[in-house]
């Protein structure tokens, strides 16, 4: 077995030089300590990519007692499920008409929920809010524009529990420039950082329903799980309630995901002094990795205007709102018009001025 040392800078072979005590590249000239070429080399070996060992979740299956159902719908084919008082007339997702079922099949019993914070009402005055100080909002959005339907829904979310520990290889630059007669001078430092930590998470959440993107229920995103309580089927009352679509096995590459962006991007933080800090092998070890299910509140709201259609969703817990914004086109050009003029009239200045 061979075993050859590459310069972490340029790719090139690093030979020892007796002369420093150190492992020099001959091509760029980056002096290595031995201990750090062995650091390296020990982390190449290990490209810690394991795969997480998850304990599945166990939820019982709720019982039918007579006081939930199941509605079906035949658009989009959303299983949205609440109790039988609720006057649920149409699917939250895209404003098709549901049809009641007779009873639940196969409903998984949440462990969490997060009962609503928001009210109603304040879900429209704060929509009413997300849309002040928009300047390429049209005029007519907010007077003319008519809510079509805002629905209060128990969205379902995997939830995340792990302990994880991390290393972490980092490459670093530190930059400084001098003057030097007429020229400036440039001079680059590279460097490689090691860093281990441990952490521990507590109800990372992937969303199990396939009718709403990521784009949208991790954009409303944090909800505060300290909010969170065993479920009970009373605070269905009034409410819409999804069931899951996307099993659990299917959300956990994502959670693996976020675990790894979150370890990583904290030991970054460590990296201080430095222009540039950018990870370059990571080794990621999770333990005692547990999922459980929850239902969290969601505000969907449909707003009609000019002929078209327009959702928004908020964070029924926090009152956090996002949705895309119809744009005034008329108002778009008059405002680059006006930029345009600006720069047109500091750039004659200049020119007159220095001409």
């Amino acid at each position: 077995m061979t075993t050859s040392f590459k310069c972490a800078c340029c790719g090139a072979e690093l030979k020892y030089s007796p002369g420093s005590g150190s492992l020099k590249c001959e091509y760029c000239g980056t002096e290595f300590e031995a201990e750090a070429v062995e650091a390296m080399a020990e982390s190449a070996a290990d490209p810690g990519q394991e795969s997480i060992n998850w304990q599945h979740a166990n939820p019982e299956a709720m019982e039918n007692d007579g006081s939930s159902c199941t509605y079906s719908c035949s658009s989009c084919g959303a299983q949205i499920t609440g109790d039988r008082t609720l006057a649920a007339s149409f699917c939250p997702y895209c404003g098709n008409t549901v049809v009641m079922s007779d009873r639940l099949e196969g409903m998984l019993c949440p462990d969490y929920i997060i009962p609503f914070k928001v009210e109603k009402d304040a879900a429209v005055a704060k929509f009413k809010d997300f849309c002040k100080g928009k300047p390429l909002l049209p005029s007519g959005f907010l007077s003319s524009g008519r809510i079509d339907k805002i629905e209060g829904l128990y969205v379902p979310y995997w939830l995340f529990d792990a302990g994880v520990k991390g290393r972490v290889r980092f490459r670093a630059e530190r930059v400084h420039t001098r003057r030097e007669g007429n020229y400036n001078v440039t001079r680059t430092q590279h460097f490689m950082l090691y860093r281990e930590g441990a952490m521990d998470f507590e109800h990372v959440p992937v969303d199990g329903t396939s009718k709403l993107g990521a784009e949208v229920t991790e954009a409303v995103e944090p909800f505060d799980m300290h909010g969170a309580t065993a479920f009970a089927k009373a605070y269905l009352s009034g409410f819409l309630a999804d069931r899951y679509d996307v099993p659990q096995e299917t959300c956990k590459p994502r959670a693996d995901e976020r675990i790894r962006q979150s370890i990583t991007s904290a030991l970054a933080d460590t990296c201080r002094g430095y222009v540039s800090v950018r990870p370059q092998q990571q080794s990621i070890t999770v333990a005692n990795g547990k999922i459980a299910y929850a239902l969290l509140p969601m505000w969907l709201m449909t707003v009609s205007y000019n002929g078209k259609s327009y959702t928004f969703a908020m964070n029924g817990q926090t009152g956090k709102f996002v949705g895309e914004l119809p744009v005034s086109w008329a108002k778009f050009w008059v405002f680059f018009a006006g930029i345009t003029a600006a720069l047109t009239v500091i750039l004659t200045l200049l020119m007159n001025y220095f001409g």
